[in-house]
């Protein structure tokens, strides 16, 4: 059985300490295209694909249906270093009520 990988897709600043912990790590300027780093993952290979906010909504708009929210990869959007844009938590919000059927308050 071939043991699932990890990856990351973001800015260097974002992404770097993913890096440094052995996660498989696409850095991306702010003039790439994040279709073309997304296109080059094998997603079979993965069990997770951590994305900043800014890459999340840019596939989002690119790839109809994106993220597929059934089986593997799980893909979970995190803010960048430079501030969220608010996606990340209305990312985890939706996913919470779906499994869970209610918001959880804290």
């Amino acid at each position: 059985m071939e043991t699932l990988k990890v990856a990351m897709l973001g800015g260097w600043s974002s992404a770097i300490a993913f890096k440094a912990v052995g996660v498989e790590t696409h850095i991306l300027s702010a003039t790439d295209d994040p279709l073309g780093a997304w296109e080059s993952l094998s997603l079979e290979k993965y069990a997770m694909i951590i994305m900043t906010e800014p890459v999340y909504e840019a596939l989002r708009r690119q790839i109809t249906g994106f993220p597929s929210y059934e089986g593997l990869p799980v893909i979970l959007a995190i803010p960048p270093v430079t501030g969220s844009l608010g996606t990340a938590r209305t990312v985890i919000r939706d996913r919470v009520v779906k499994a869970l059927g209610s918001v959880i308050e804290g």
